[in-house]
C-alpha cells in the first residue's frame, strides 16, 4: 500500500527542485557567459565537454557515468534530473545570455564563484550533475578511507592540465586552476 505524501513533503520536494534548477542555471551562466569566451580549461566533465566543444563543436552539456549500485537509487534519480536541467540550461538557455568578453582573470573568478554557488545548491540537495562527481563519489564509496576532496582535486587537476596542454595554453592552465 502506498502512503500519501504530506504537504510538508511536497513543499520540501518543490524547494529542492527549485534549488537544483537555480543551481543548474548558475552552472550554465558560469560556462556560457564566462568560461567559453575566456577559453580556459575547467575541471570535471564540464572541462572535458569544453575540450570536446573546442575540438569538434559538439554540445557541452554534462556527461554521466551511471553508478546506480554504488550511489543508490534516490541519488541517481535526483542526479539524472539535475543533469537534464543543467544540460538544457547549458546548451539552450545559456547561449542566449550575454557573454563576458573582458579580462580572462575576471572571467576565471566569475566562473569559479558562479559555478561554485550553482554546484553548492545542487550538492546541498544530495544530488549531482553527473559526470566527474559520479566518478569521484563512486570511488569514495568503494574506498571510503580516501578523502573526497583529494579525489576531486586529483581528477580536476588532471582535466585542467589535459586541456591546457592540448591547446598549448599555459595561461589557461593557471586560470583553470
Amino acid at each position: 500500500m502506498m502512503r500519501q505524501r504530506t504537504m510538508e513533503e511536497w513543499k520540501g520536494r518543490l524547494i529542492s527542485f527549485g534549488l537544483e534548477t537555480l543551481g543548474g542555471f548558475l552552472v550554465a551562466v558560469a560556462l556560457d557567459c564566462f568560461a567559453v569566451n575566456a577559453a580556459f580549461p575547467l575541471t570535471g566533465f564540464s572541462g572535458i565537454a569544453l575540450i570536446v566543444n573546442r575540438l569538434w563543436g559538439l554540445p557541452i552539456g554534462p556527461l554521466a557515468f551511471l553508478c546506480y549500485k554504488l550511489l543508490g537509487r534516490g541519488f541517481f534519480l535526483r542526479s539524472i534530473r539535475c543533469m537534464v536541467i543543467s544540460s538544457i540550461f547549458i546548451d539552450y538557455i545559456g547561449p542566449m545570455l550575454p557573454a563576458y568578453d573582458g579580462d580572462r582573470l575576471l572571467a576565471a573568478l566569475c566562473t569559479g564563484v558562479t559555478m561554485g554557488v550553482g554546484y553548492a545548491l545542487i550538492y546541498m540537495q544530495n544530488s549531482s550533475t553527473g559526470g566527474a562527481d559520479f566518478v569521484v563519489m563512486a570511488m569514495k564509496a568503494v574506498r571510503p578511507h580516501l578523502s573526497l576532496g583529494k579525489l576531486a582535486f586529483v581528477t580536476d587537476v588532471a582535466i585542467v592540465l589535459a586541456g591546457g596542454f592540448l591547446f598549448l595554453d599555459v595561461d589557461g592552465i593557471i586560470y583553470g586552476m
